[in-house]
């Protein structure tokens, strides 16, 4: 086709209608990206027609790109027909009803809502008028120094001004002014020159795949094939002139060595391997606030995650912070509109550092018990996927449905922050917040891709070491939203004259029991298989979580309690031989984990409990029968760490949420959690959250 038969034959199908933008674009992570527009010489875009100005063509025109209008670009054009499986159309829509299902609010496309909070039925022109200062699609405008356009946002006092001289420029484009100076001084940027000494070559490609095997999946760290060809011709040509790619590379070699599983000398105390890498990364880091890269933010991420491991946790949230204002900044929570010429690599990796920096921002906040940064309703970009990308391209990626699993995981994290812990959401009903949270988990599971499922006939239990962290991130969501429950019932079976809690508060406390027990299995055999991050965080900090559950449990004289003592010991050993090892992480919980046990002991020494305490899947609840028995046919690891006995059952991610009592509580619609007898099955009124904070 010449090229102007593809001008005649985009006029052919040019006068239907232009792209809709009203729809999110999480609705259907997988639509198909529109087809490049050719250029043309008749047909004028719809914002040089509405103005009735000549238009040049081209995406964006001349006339839309030196007004900031870029995104206001669009062409009349007619859908085009395209053959497509039934299979495939079928799973589209399928896969769009289920993140509608799951996801709630996030993200929702910035719609124009009407700001006129007016009565239903007014009438009146004004009453449905949108915000005339927010478009349809985000505000991006073009930066000659950079590849990367220009987020404004809308709030901005500058950004009003610019929409002003539009309208009272009338016809006439307007330029949108360039950044903003700034005092720029070496010493505000941090720029040295330190020395530094590379690894060999073959010892630094191991150190990318460890870091790769252990948090590549969870987290989107580099752009593969392109950070190891960078670092192939680092290591070839000697050249040494872009400080971002070293500090990046060498916190990238801090995170191999630390998840290499070995320590660096035999001396106890000599230190957490990595930290040589990670001090070397530190000199050479910049403050490069005022002209942030997507490169930058990911250094910032790597530099976070390994923060935890030295159990710097508030440098950790602190980088995190950074990381996600910065992506602020730059607009990475926004799409960007088609007109921009960037690459579908270049937008797949705004994609996935956006996503993996707002995962580690509640990661961090969870682990702190700190509130939510930004609302998922201000957020509107797209999944993580392949769809747009060649066979070449996708090797700068990993899976997707990892990733996508992880994020709503951390979804799921900011509600419960924000819902069960934040003191603002103490005004809403407890019972009705947890109602909301466990469908969301429920909903996680049962669309879970088989790819990252722990599968019941694989003796390993789980498929790879980022499975079994997935997996491990569920089962501490449930316990964190159920854990107050568990408390509650906990401290009424030592109290005299407590209420009896109802079987449908025993069935929540014990999907708090059933977490834990899940996660210590996990994380025995994870220890058997020599999977174990000795020195890192997050294993740490799951094996505290459940043993803590598992150290009340056992006191509570049910027909369990045995197998829970047997497990909280192995968790002892396990967290001993970390702390042996070096991880300052599990130092720190092991010091609280021996003050907890010290004190359980004497009180129950002191024969506190009254009566015999049972929860519902041993006594109280017959219908959860089945549950209990997948429950108790789990033989708890010994107290010596890599001995487990043979023919071990599996537990399946939703175990936590399987009991009958449970099933029944999440099938009830949300509005019946709104009566205050809720839970008024033995008298135990809906559980008011006064208690959570004693």
């Amino acid at each position: 086709m010449t090229d102007r038969e593809g001008q005649d034959h985009g006029q052919d199908h040019g006068h239907d209608h232009g792209h809709d933008h009203s729809a999110s674009p999480l609705d259907d992570a997988t639509a198909e990206r529109p087809a490049k527009r050719p250029r043309r010489s008749f047909v004028a875009c719809r914002r040089c027609h509405s103005h009735k100005i000549k238009c040049s063509g081209g995406n964006p025109c001349h006339n839309c790109q030196v007004s900031g209008s870029t995104a206001d670009c669009v062409y009349p054009m007619r859908d085009r027909k395209v053959l497509i499986q039934e299979s495939y159309l079928k799973k589209l829509e399928e896969e769009s009803q289920l993140w509608k299902a799951s996801r709630g609010k996030i993200p929702q496309t910035l719609q124009n809502k009407p700001t006129t909070a007016a009565a239903e039925g007014e009438e009146g022109s004004d009453v449905n008028l949108r915000n005339p200062l927010i478009e349809d699609r985000a505000w991006f405008v073009p930066d000659n120094a950079s590849t990367q356009p220009v987020y404004i946002g809308e709030a901005a006092c500058t950004a009003f001004g610019t929409r002003l001289r539009q309208f009272l420029s009338g016809n006439e484009p307007v330029t949108p002014l360039s950044r903003p100076s700034y005092f720029k001084d070496r010493a505000l940027l941090r720029m040295s020159d330190p020395a530094f000494q590379l690894p060999n070559r073959a010892y630094a490609h191991l150190l990318l795949k460890v870091a790769l095997r252990f948090l590549g999946n969870d987290y989107h760290l580099m752009l593969r094939k392109t950070t190891v060809e960078r670092m192939d011709a680092l290591y070839r040509d000697q050249c040494f002139d872009d400080p971002v790619f070293l500090c990046k590379l060498f916190a990238l070699f801090a995170m191999g060595e630390m998840y290499s599983n070995r320590r660096l000398s035999s001396t106890k105390g000599a230190g957490i391997p990595g930290t040589g890498f990670f001090v070397q990364a530190m000199s050479l880091f910049q403050d490069l606030h005022e002209e942030a890269t997507v490169p930058y933010i990911e250094t910032l991420l790597i530099l976070s995650l390994f923060s935890l491991a030295l159990n710097r946790t508030n440098s950790a949230y602190t980088y995190a912070g950074m990381a996600l204002r910065l992506c602020l900044t730059l607009g990475l929570h926004h799409n960007l509109p088609e007109g921009y010429m960037i690459s579908a690599v270049e937008r797949e990796h705004r994609i996935r550092v956006w996503w993996s920096i707002y995962t580690i921002d509640r990661i961090t906040s969870s682990k702190l018990g700190h509130p939510v940064t930004v609302r998922d309703s201000d957020i509107d970009v797209d999944l993580p996927s392949m769809e747009r990308l060649t066979p070449s391209e996708r090797e700068e990626f990993s899976d997707p449905a990892h990733l996508v699993a992880h994020l709503r995981l951390a979804r799921i994290t900011g509600d419960i922050i924000s819902d069960i812990y934040g003191r603002s959401g103490q005004n809403k009903s407890f019972v009705q917040s947890v109602h909301k949270i466990l469908r969301s988990l429920r909903s996680w599971a049962e669309t879970l891709p088989e790819s990252v499922r722990i599968c019941s006939s694989n003796p390993q239990r789980y498929s790879s070491r980022n499975v079994a962290s997935l997996h491990l991130c569920f089962n501490q969501c449930v316990i964190l939203t159920t854990r107050p429950i568990f408390f509650h019932v906990f401290k009424s079976r030592f109290q005299d004259e407590a209420s009896v809690p109802s079987p449908m508060t025993n069935a929540l406390a014990d999907a708090c029991i059933h977490a834990a027990r899940s996660s210590n299995s996990l994380l025995t055999q994870l220890w058997v298989d020599g999977g174990m991050a000795i020195f890192g965080y997050f294993d740490a900090h799951y094996l505290f979580s459940s043993t803590i559950i598992l150290m009340m449990s056992s006191i509570l004289r049910h027909s369990d309690a045995d197998r829970d003592r047997d497990a909280v010991e192995t968790a002892s050993d396990i967290m001993q031989s970390m702390v042996h090892d070096g991880n300052l992480p599990a130092a720190s919980f092991y010091q609280h984990f021996c003050e907890i046990r010290k004190i359980m002991q004497e009180f129950n020494e002191r024969g506190s409990c009254v009566g015999q305490a049972s929860t519902s899947a041993s006594a109280s609840a017959s219908a959860s029968a089945s549950a209990s028995r997948m429950v108790a046919s789990a033989t708890a690891p010994d107290s010596t760490p890599g001995q487990v006995h043979d023919g071990q059952s599996v537990f399946l991610v939703q175990s936590a949420l399987d009991d009958p009592s449970i099933q029944s509580f999440l099938t009830q619609p949300d509005l019946h959690w709104g009566f205050p007898t809720a839970l008024e099955t033995t008298g135990d009124t809906a559980l008011s959250a006064p208690w959570l904070f004693e």
